[in-house]
């Protein structure tokens, strides 16, 4: 009887398949590179943006940046107005700068379009006879940088409005824990507004006159009016800045 029961008990395991072995460990999963092109997780969701983000400036020709815009004057004219500075004499030039002061002033307590076009005629007829300066940013920012002395520097800019040209980066270029920047394709007002030099992380830094009147784009290059206060920390600083165009 025994000897029934174990055989029975045998055939009952043969038809089952015989005691279960433990499954297979499965493989882990390899998750996807990270798409470059594609936000990171968690950042903020900026409206429209680019599909491309970057680190530094990105290339003239990539798509989706704003355009390119004229000289603020040709190189001839240019040239005639450096010949007439170096004829300036102090008193032309703090003429000059109270005009341009006066005008600035206008703007700030009556924004409109026909005090922005006052200021705009105004800054291109000093700076065509020589009375205003225009520079680029890159020029400013490196004009304050080592081996250049900055003692020499704040006495060309420090406390004089002049006319700049420039770049405008996005605000989150100073955010160093994300080194993958959106672009922003809509306006949107800028404060400060950071203009782009050739170092990365470093800046010239400015404080728009009525700021809510001046939405800007990423990576937009503008000429603007700006009084320069100097420098500080890694950036130059300049305040009552009005974009021209």
């Amino acid at each position: 009887m025994m000897r029934q029961a174990i055989l029975l008990l045998c055939g009952a395991m043969i038809a089952c398949g015989g005691p279960e072995e433990p499954a297979p460990e499965a493989s882990p999963v390899v998750a996807a590179p990270e798409n470059a092109k594609e936000p990171p997780v968690g950042s903020p969701i900026e409206s429209n943006p680019l599909r491309q983000g970057f680190t530094q400036r990105p290339a003239p020709d990539t798509r989706g940046l704003p355009p390119p815009i004229p000289p603020f004057l040709t190189d001839v004219e240019l040239e005639a107005a450096a010949v007439l500075r170096a004829e300036l004499d102090e008193s032309d030039a703090a003429e000059a700068h109270a005009r341009l002061a006066s005008l600035v002033k206008a703007f700030e307590e009556a924004p409109s379009a026909m005090s922005l076009r006052a200021l705009r005629e105004g800054a291109v007829e000093l700076v065509r006879r020589g009375r205003t300066l225009h520079v680029n940013v890159a020029e400013l920012y490196a004009d304050y940088l080592f081996p250049n002395s900055e003692a020499e520097a704040d006495a060309e800019y420090k406390g004089r409005l002049a006319v700049f040209s420039g770049t405008v980066a996005p605000h989150n270029m100073r955010d160093f824990a994300d080194g993958f920047k959106l672009v922003e394709q809509n306006p949107y007002v800028h404060d400060p507004l950071l203009l782009a030099t050739d170092y990365e992380l470093s800046f010239v830094e400015c404080r728009l006159a009525r700021p809510e009147f001046q939405s800007l784009r990423d990576w937009q290059p503008i000429h603007f009016l700006g009084q320069v206060r100097g420098k500080s920390a890694s950036d130059v600083m300049l305040h009552r800045c009005v974009v021209l165009w």
